[in-house]
């Protein structure tokens, strides 16, 4: 018995020590630019599922976010965010076999009259399936489909910003 309890010991000591020679770490909260310590998200006529990700994606430890442009330290700009979709396939009725959902944000950082990070475009896809039969099945597919890149487009944006935030640190 004891010398089961042994082995695994050293099992997991080699798991670890193998997990920390790999450079893996448990993902912490985002290292954002010194000016996002306050934050003010600006997304006139904006998307709110994408609005209310930011924030809790925002809402760390050093970073907030505001209400009030007036008391931010940075505004994050969504310029522009829109979905479409288009048909990739047909079937040979001219029926449409297959759609291809998008989803696109434009937005900027601005911090004390500085543009911190210019106007850049994020373009998320989708491909699914389409079943003439099941078009409720389908629309509810899309609409899946658009929530999950309103999340992952979130995540993107808090990349870009974390990946400005370096270079900021960097350049000092």
């Amino acid at each position: 018995m004891r010398s089961v309890n042994i082995g695994i010991f050293w099992a997991a000591m080699a798991l670890c020590l193998s997990l920390a020679g790999c450079g893996f770490h448990l993902s912490g909260a985002p290292h954002l630019p010194a000016a996002m310590k306050l934050t003010y998200i600006s997304a006139p006529g904006g998307d709110a599922e994408l609005i209310r990700e930011l924030r809790r994606n925002l809402s760390t430890p050093v970073t907030a976010v505001t209400e009030s442009a007036a008391t931010a330290t940075a505004t994050l700009n969504i310029l522009d965010s829109r979905r479409y979709q288009r048909v990739l396939s047909v079937s040979n009725t001219g029926q449409p076999v297959e759609y291809q959902v998008a989803y696109q944000v434009r937005f900027s950082l601005t911090a004390g009259g500085k543009v911190l990070m210019s106007p850049q475009t994020l373009t998320l896809t989708q491909n699914y399936a389409y079943d003439v039969a099941n078009v409720i099945g389908d629309t509810e597919q899309a609409n899946v489909l658009y929530a999950a890149m309103e999340r992952n487009m979130a995540q993107l944006i808090l990349f870009r910003l974390e990946a400005a935030g370096r270079t900021m640190g960097a350049l000092k």
